[in-house]
């Protein structure tokens, strides 16, 4: 009999797209004996999470023997810095035996970025009745989307506007749902 070891592995992920940070995918990998014979020392690796065994090895023997599928789930939760980076999520897993050669497969995410802003600005006063009055304009800058805003630059027609809260940590980034407020 001639030995022809054979193996495919095929990926699958819940979401196609994610449009916030936090969002938890999930991953569906199945591995499959396609030759006529057995296949032992099975590893998954994924480039993401540790893949966990859910279903296939019926016999417990650590053998993915002929026509045998496994099936292995794994979970990335979406960084913010994923989707300030705004490219696709490619997961790749890997699967490897001592029969066989390497075998791989991905499945990707696409990141969808909303970059959005508010802006108010309110006065202290609402009528003045002379000159020398002070009017002290207080300017709210909320960050509205889903990514990191950078390079944030307010201007006022009537003065210099000062930062005094919301950049908790320093970085000069409007991170999502940070409020700048500036006097």
């Amino acid at each position: 009999m001639v030995q022809c070891p054979g193996l495919t592995i095929i990926k699958e992920v819940d979401l196609t797209s994610v449009s916030a940070a936090g969002t938890v995918l999930t991953y569906t990998i199945t591995v499959t004996n396609t030759g006529n014979i057995d296949l032992t020392t099975v590893t998954l690796s994924d480039d993401f999470a540790a893949a966990t065994l859910t279903s296939g090895d019926a016999d417990n023997d650590s053998v993915l023997d002929v026509g045998e599928v496994w099936t292995y789930s794994a979970t990335h939760e979406v960084t913010q810095e994923e989707m300030n980076t705004g490219n696709a999520i490619v997961n790749v897993a890997r699967v490897t035996t001592e029969q066989t050669t390497e075998q791989q497969d991905d499945a990707s995410t696409t990141v969808i970025q909303c970059p959005g802003l508010t802006i108010v600005k309110d006065v202290d006063k609402t009528t003045v009745s002379a000159a020398g009055t002070v009017l002290t304009y207080t300017i709210t800058v909320t960050n509205t989307g889903n990514i990191d805003l950078t390079t944030v630059t307010l201007s006022d027609d009537f003065a210099a506007a000062t930062l005094t809260s919301g950049d908790a940590d320093n970085d000069s980034v409007l991170d999502v749902g940070e409020v700048w407020t500036y006097s």
